[in-house]
């Protein structure tokens, strides 16, 4: 398998999705890490010959050594670079390598003074005369099958957590850690507890990580939550459920089609547990949504009859309940809030809880709330809201200008003003602290740098894009990619 450095490099920077698998329990005896190593700040650098080798950030050269791709360093002092022939390695912070050049993918991981380590490696399998792959039309036979040999294993001890051979199109293995506790986390729906220099697989089938360490499994359609140190569950027998029956004076006002989504998410936004007959709402499922409505207005008891979306608002003891409004021209909806104890409301006063739809628009808190009774130019709309960033609360907000095409910008709802305006054909945000952004002028154009603070463009450069570690992808002057790393913060590039 050959891969060229710039999509090597598009891998080393890329995020891993979590993804299902299921493999025997097992206990890797594994002895306590050794410190992090003091480690200087290390970067690419990009020489003139299109080879990259490790400066600080002042440009002085640390690691001598060039290389045909490299990666930032992890905090444990590791770093996945390539070789003229494809393939990649792992060195550490004094240029040594620690895992040999071959011809497979890396990717690594940082967790309780681990480095854990995915490599995947791909080949041709032969395959028994029932697989085959016959091309009637052609008259060919393809008798073997592209398989991934994936192994994670921790660097440091070289202990193995997984090692699996499966078809390239089922490889969904990925690295993605999921924090329970400071010793507990789950990798590729499986649990492991770090405890007395010793890495134990603990439970396996896990499909969707909560809040406070909790997390779910399920067995067929039935589903059981857990809590970080809890054995035997919460709650379990619960199912899905897409109703509501609600006690209402001596009747039973029944809410159907609820959350009900195009693409069905991995565990249900409604789970009823069939034995006290609660029902548990996304995305905590942390309490049962209210069995009778206590009290409420005429006005408000036929909004709830319209009712298909339910949300649980975390760490309070609300509901947010959704109708869908036809009248408006991008997706959107009007809003009730019921209490746990069945008081319905018309709002409710909570922060740092957002509802997204499917592709990451904000829906909840709408653009009423965010914007109030500001006065906007008559031929400006707000469409979608694609970011949030909760404090300060700023939101990156798409405004259609009359005729125009949709234009960006950066609305602060506390100072209720935007603090970039919304000309700009995207908008990124690359540090939160120090509010550095990514603007792109011109549609199709490149981006540069923004510092909000200073309300200034951060150097005098544009590029294709730009990620948030510094990695920036130009068109070289023979068209073609280029990429290499600079600072964000000054714009300083690491290239000769």
């Amino acid at each position: 398998m050959r891969v060229n450095r710039h999509y090597r490099l598009q891998l080393f920077m890329a995020a891993c999705i979590f993804t299902s698998c299921m493999n025997p329990a097992i206990e890797i005896k594994a002895q306590a890490p050794a410190a992090s190593p003091k480690i200087h700040v290390m970067i690419p650098y990009l020489n003139s010959d299109g080879r990259l080798n490790y400066v600080d950030r002042d440009g002085k050269e640390k690691i001598s050594e060039r290389y045909t791709h490299a990666s930032p360093f992890i905090s444990k002092g590791y770093a996945v670079v390539g070789n003229e022939g494809g393939e990649t390695a792992v060195i550490d912070a004094q240029g040594k390598i620690v895992e040999a050049y071959a011809d497979q993918e890396i990717r690594l991981e940082v967790f309780g003074g681990y480095t854990l380590m995915m490599t995947e490696v791909e080949y041709e399998k032969k395959m028994p005369v029932w697989k085959w792959d016959w091309n009637i039309m052609g008259g060919d036979v393809k008798k073997t099958t592209t398989y991934v040999n994936v192994r994670i294993k921790v660097l440091e001890t070289q202990q193995v957590l997984l090692k699996e051979d499966v078809p390239s199109d089922d490889a969904t293995y990925s690295l993605m850690v999921y924090e329970l506790d400071s010793s507990r986390f789950v990798l590729n729906n499986a649990l492991y507890q770090i405890k007395k220099g010793q890495i134990k697989k603990e439970k396996t089938g896990i499909i969707v990580i909560l809040d406070n360490g909790r997390y779910f499994t399920s067995s067929g359609n039935t589903f059981t939550l857990y809590g970080v140190k809890d054995k035997n569950g919460i709650a379990s027998g619960l199912q899905s459920t897409d109703r509501l029956d609600l006690k209402l004076g001596e009747g039973i006002l029944t809410l159907d089609s609820i959350n009900q989504e195009r693409y069905a998410p991995e565990i249900p936004k409604l789970l009823k547990d069939n034995k006290t007959q609660d029902v548990y709402s996304f995305p905590q499922y942390d309490k049962p949504f209210p069995s009778e409505i206590k009290q409420g207005t005429a006005a408000q008891m036929e909004f709830l009859k319209e009712v298909s979306l339910v949300y649980s608002v975390n760490n309070s003891p609300y509901f947010i309940l959704g109708r869908f409004n036809y009248d408006h021209s991008v997706w959107a909806y009007d809003w009730l809030y019921i209490d746990v104890k069945g008081n319905l409301l018309n709002e409710i006063q909570v922060s740092d809880f957002f509802i997204f739809d499917q592709v990451g628009n904000l829906l909840w808190p709408d653009r009423k709330m965010l914007f109030g009774a500001i006065d906007m130019p008559k031929d400006w709309r707000v469409g979608k809201i694609k970011y949030v960033n909760a404090s300060p609360e700023m939101y990156i907000v798409q405004v259609k200008k009359g005729e125009e095409k949709p234009t960006w910008g950066v609305w602060d709802t506390q100072r209720k003003d935007w603090t970039i305006e919304p000309s700009y054909r995207d908008v990124n945000l690359l540090n939160t602290t120090k509010q550095i952004f990514s603007l792109q002028q011109e549609e199709e154009g490149d981006y540069f740098l923004y510092d909000n603070l200073k309300k200034a463009p951060v150097g005098n450069k544009s590029y294709r894009s730009i990620s948030s570690d510094g990695a920036v992808r130009v068109k070289s002057a023979e068209g073609n990619e280029e990429w290499y790393y600079i600072d964000i913060l000054t714009g300083k590039e690491y290239k000769e």
